[in-house]
């Protein structure tokens, strides 16, 4: 195969709030030549995106495009067992074993939506954030056990492994604040270790990561020019309340609520705040579950795409007295790079 004489083009498609963000990379003998950013606006893909991903792949016959899956069904569970009860919750649901050892799920419905979203230009990889979590994190992952989450807007997926292990996950959607208390009552039947039915993996709808092997990350140079996520970014102050907000004053919560007062506390309606929530409503299962086998979790690591997270960090330290680690990604960075994990593994 002559595959190396070529530059090799890896696009990833990011849906943020405001559109669409485009990263390109172009790739020779697993060194970056050249990385190029477009943002566009629409909740769909433009003719504008289209013709700019279909003009930049244009340039090598090998090309890889992907995202992440932005879809609320979708999940992973420990172990790769082969004898999946059926239910009605689980039919439709597209399965993929890790290592031989954990399972990402998600609903096949949502992947060929994707697929027939972007056929213009095509999706060679949709990716679990899951996935995305093994590998930001995987120089820590492996040393312990610890709780592991990855927000970007709309996402929000949290697992616990130790030492390597899968031990609880769950992907939590950005409900409105007033369903939020349903969602997590809906939750409470444990669902995070719901195993769905097996479906024999069809190449022809779509190719799903399967990363066997997390030490080609050794091998990619090309990931040179990535930032050094174990730096802590300056975080940004946060945009000021509304006026209607309460004042500090107002939001002192009675003591016998069982929640002290934080100089400057979160809006309990921002998006920080129900991520809060939702690590504590994780931590609140996986201490009441099986798993848990008297194990306390005491650190924290949160990859984040945007530019916030010191109040996320804050809260958590104070009121649940965790040691917590933020990392600010780049999700497109971090999408080409599974890509090329895929592809050398192909």
């Amino acid at each position: 195969m002559l595959s190396w004489l070529f530059r090799k083009i890896f696009v990833a498609i990011v849906p943020v709030r405001e559109g669409h963000d485009v990263l390109v990379l172009t790739v020779k003998n697993k060194k970056v030549i050249d990385s190029v950013h477009r943002h566009f606006e629409g909740d769909f893909p433009s003719i504008l995106m289209n013709n700019f991903i279909l003009e930049s792949v244009s340039r090598s016959p090998f090309f890889y495009i992907s995202m992440l899956n932005p879809f609320p069904n979708q999940g992973a569970y420990d172990g790769c067992t082969k004898s999946i009860p059926h239910s009605e919750e689980s039919v439709g649901i597209k399965v993929l074993c890790r290592d031989k050892q954990w399972t990402q799920y998600s609903s096949q419905a949502d992947l060929s939506q994707l697929q027939n979203s972007y056929r213009t230009v095509g999706l060679d990889f949709i990716f679990s954030p899951f996935s995305m979590i093994e590998y930001i994190f995987a120089d820590k992952i492996k040393s312990g056990l610890a709780l592991y989450a990855f927000g970007m807007p709309n996402i929000f997926s949290v697992a616990v492994f130790d030492s390597g292990k899968l031990d609880y996950a769950y992907h939590y959607t950005q409900s409105n604040p007033e369903l939020i208390e349903a969602e997590v009552e809906a939750e409470a039947e444990d669902l995070a270790f719901r195993s769905p039915i097996l479906e024999e993996e069809d190449d022809s709808i779509v190719r799903l990561d399967d990363l066997e092997d997390l030490d080609l990350m050794n091998d990619l140079d090309s990931l040179g020019d990535l930032a050094d996520l174990d730096e802590l970014d300056e975080f940004n102050e946060m945009s000021e309340f509304s006026e209607d907000s309460l004042t500090l004053e107002e939001k002192r919560v009675d003591k016998e609520d069982g929640i002290a007062l934080i100089k400057g506390d979160i809006d309990n309606s921002s998006e920080e705040y129900h991520r809060f929530e939702w690590i504590q409503k994780t931590l609140e299962r996986f201490y009441a579950s099986e798993q848990c086998q008297g194990r306390f979790i005491e650190t924290v690591y949160v990859a984040d795409s945007g530019s916030g997270g010191d109040e996320l960090k804050r809260y958590l330290e104070e009121e649940l007295f965790l040691n917590v680690l933020i990392r600010h990604v780049n999700v497109g960075e971090g999408i080409n790079a599974l890509a090329q994990l895929e592809e050398a593994a192909l």
